[in-house]
């Protein structure tokens, strides 16, 4: 019943603007066929219907012969106001899945920001229901940010179908329901210091656990009088913990490369006195750009903190705990990359290719674990083509060919 509210919601904001349409269909049609290790065929469809007030779509989505997804969405602006909503079904099992709404606006220099969501109990995690409210300003140089939770927390759910394992994103994600006042979190960001630092801060606390931390930042430090090797600084104070994490920085501005080793302190907590015994490199990360062509490289060393996501998330250096909290897919046995990616123009457009090498323990040559390639390139205008070729030592995994059409 609620789900229909907040359509419901969304749509009498739009009704005033529906009287001046202006706007008309437009279209996005995606295919994948995946050859290898199994023949699989994914479709999905995006309409869109622009008019005065906003615009509405429907996307859908095909797996496996199941009807995965079917989403409808709206965006659009009344007066002073933004909106944004969704609402998604799982048709395959004939379920409700999700739905959000989410309200903007812009009040004496602030930015004000209503979300709210609910997830059924068709899905891991459901039933939930709850709201957040972000306000938001800018004193200058500083940010300053207030979220005040009612149950749910605007940085993000992703949803994932068991069976395909295809999955959507959103922003607003519901943890209790029909709850309350449920936590409260406030950052500073870019207060100016003096040498052209720049800090921050960040407060945390919950209903459910009291305190949950504070975490103070410092960035653009530099290190040995010299501009082109700075690093970033923070501190995390928890309830009976604390954290150091170092991140220093070294360009090369004549070439376009940079250098980022991450480091953490390593302390002994005594009581209430704390003994630093020492610095762990954590990870290297190192990239290269030569015009058209990007060389990166990552590197883990603590294994048990630090991870590479996968390629969907960026295959970025991540911490897991923090990765773990904020639904990022990281791989598990894999502890090196050498990417290569590189870009041109082409026909209609622009082809990218991007190559990937990971290296684990498997016994292989230098310890390579997995090859990527992904291969992109326009065929005309509004139409483009790509392969994926995964292969790992134990063979191919997948092998697809895709292709997408808008108008």
């Amino acid at each position: 019943m609620r789900a229909l509210v907040f359509v419901t919601a969304a749509l009498v904001v739009s009704l005033p603007g529906m009287t001046g349409i202006a706007g008309g269909f437009q279209g996005e049609l995606g295919m994948e066929l995946t050859l290898l290790p199994h023949v699989l065929l994914d479709s999905s469809l995006e309409l869109s219907y622009g008019f005065g007030a906003g615009t509405v779509s429907s996307f859908t989505q095909f797996s496996l012969g199941t009807w995965v997804w079917q989403e409808f969405s709206g965006e659009g602006s009344f007066g002073p106001f933004s909106w944004e909503a969704h609402l998604l079904f799982g048709p395959s099992t004939v379920d409700f899945l999700y739905d959000e709404l989410i309200l903007r606006t812009s009040f004496a220099g602030l930015e004000l920001g209503l979300y709210a969501a609910q997830l059924s109990d068709a899905v891991l995690g459901g039933p939930a229901d709850g709201a957040a409210l972000m306000v938001s300003g800018e004193f200058g140089e500083m940010e300053l940010e207030s979220i005040t939770e009612f149950g749910a927390r605007p940085e993000g759910i992703e949803i994932f179908h068991a069976a395909t394992g295809l999955s959507r994103k959103y922003t607003t994600d519901p943890r209790v329901p029909g709850s309350g006042l449920t936590g409260e979190k406030v950052s500073l960001k870019g207060a100016p210091l003096c040498c052209g630092l720049s800090t921050g801060a960040e407060l945390y606390w919950t209903k459910e656990q009291g305190f949950e931390h504070l975490k103070f930042s410092l960035e653009g430090v530099g290190l040995w009088s010299c501009p082109e090797i700075t690093a970033d600084i923070e501190v995390t104070f928890e309830l009976q913990t604390k954290s150091v994490v170092i991140t220093p920085e070294v360009e090369a501005p004549g070439i376009g490369a940079c250098f980022v080793p991450y480091l953490s302190v390593i302390t002994d907590n005594k009581g209430l006195d704390s003994e630093i015994e020492g610095i762990q490199l954590s990870a290297l990360e190192w990239e290269c750009d030569l015009d058209d062509v990007r060389l990166r490289g990552l590197t883990v060393l603590d294994r048990c903190n630090w991870a590479i996501s996968t390629e969907e998330y960026g295959s970025e250096l991540v911490e897991r705990w923090r990765a773990d909290e904020e639904g990022i897919q990281y791989y598990t046995d894999y502890w090196e990359l050498l990417s290569v990616e590189a870009k041109g123009p082409g026909c209609c457009g622009e082809w990218k290719i991007t190559l990937n090498a990971y290296f684990g323990d498997d016994p292989g040559l230098f310890g390579w674990s997995m090859g990527y390639l992904r291969l992109e390139i326009p065929l005309a205008e509004g139409l483009r083509a790509w392969v994926l070729l995964q292969v790992d030592t134990s063979g191919v995994h997948p092998l697809s060919f895709g292709g997408h059409w808008s108008r």
